[in-house]
């Protein structure tokens, strides 16, 4: 199954803001290459809002991949054999994090997804005789979900 994480646009808006509601509100429009950098980070943010991330846990590997309007932007494929371990933290009060540690290469972390993607995880750890680490917050915060459900 492919699981999508969520962008945070709430924030990456609050940054166009930023950005650019201070020379309106004092009416003083930069000139020259002030004014180029300002377009230019501005364009960056809006783009920054059409990123999708996207992660397929399959039987021996973990496909990660970053695409801006279907265009793939970054493309990772990490195998049993590559994995170290996989580590289940807390990120916010309440928010999983999944990070798998990888041999070579950067360690790949899993962030505002779904719990969908975590329980693939955990499961594909299982199946493929990795180490799993779960911290006592992250314990936590599974008590207080499952105790939701109920």
């Amino acid at each position: 199954m492919v699981h999508q994480g969520k962008v945070q646009r709430w924030l990456l808006v609050i940054m166009l803001l930023a950005v650019n509601l201070p020379p309106l509100l004092l009416s003083s429009f930069p000139a020259g290459f002030a004014l180029y950098f300002q377009l230019f980070v501005s364009a960056l943010i809006v783009l920054a809002l059409f990123i999708k991330a996207r992660v397929k846990v399959r039987d021996s590997n973990i496909i990660y991949r970053v695409e801006l309007w279907g265009l793939p932007l970054y493309y990772k494929t990490v195998y049993t054999e590559e994995m170290r371990r996989i580590e289940f933290k807390r990120s916010n009060w309440a928010s999983k994090v999944a990070v798998v540690r990888v041999e070579k290469g950067f360690d790949l972390r899993f962030a505002l997804f779904g719990d969908g993607l975590f329980e693939d995880l955990s499961q594909f750890a299982k199946r493929n005789d990795l180490e799993l680490r779960k911290s006592k917050d992250y314990q936590t915060i599974e008590k207080l979900g499952s105790n939701r459900l109920r």
